[in-house]
């Protein structure tokens, strides 16, 4: 995904929405949590939007001058959101080739974990797909915030390999339903 601070007319942001249609000011389409919570305010207000292809929602929403486009990206992104919703365990890896700059206080994981997701949910016991959400949170953060692992469930994630692996045996009292990050 990208924030774009260009488009086609006055279209920008990451649903390339118009200041000039309504969606809100330059500075608000600008902000990736204001688009979404636009976009999706106005999808809700489509009566049987779960039930039609993706990209007809989409362009009842956006009124694109190309609304085949949206098709092109929609395997990709179920598999994405799949991923980052929890739906699939382990859904999310990346590898990485070190981390850049100074890291950042441990306070600062915790906070932007809280702000993103509205609750404290690092450290704490978690319903599985809840856990396999933060925990790809978690990966997906993993440069930003110099970790070297992720773990929930019996699976664990490690900067070393990019990928997740099932922990070779379970400490006694370790809590499995709890995303720990190292």
């Amino acid at each position: 995904l990208r924030n774009l601070h260009y488009g086609d007319l006055d279209s920008i942001g990451l649903f390339q929405q118009r200041p000039s249609q309504g969606w809100g000011t330059r500075a608000h389409i600008l902000d990736p949590s204001y688009a979404a919570s636009a976009f999706f305010d106005h999808l809700n207000q489509i009566a049987g939007w779960q039930t039609i292809p993706v990209t007809e929602a989409a362009q009842l929403v956006q009124h694109s001058a190309t609304p085949a486009a949206y098709g092109a990206w929609e395997t990709e992104s179920r598999s994405l959101a799949r991923a980052l919703t929890g739906e699939l365990p382990a859904g999310l890896s990346c590898e990485l080739g070190g981390f850049g700059g100074p890291a950042p206080v441990p306070s600062a994981l915790t906070r932007a974990a809280t702000s993103e997701m509205g609750a404290k949910l690092l450290g704490v016991p978690v319903a599985s797909k809840v856990g396999w959400q933060v925990a790809a949170w978690a990966v997906a953060h993993a440069y930003l915030y110099h970790l070297s692992s992720v773990s929930f469930g019996t699976r664990t994630w490690t900067v070393a390999s990019g990928m997740w692996a099932v922990n070779a045996a379970s400490s006694v009292g370790t809590s499995q339903n709890t995303v720990v990050v190292a």
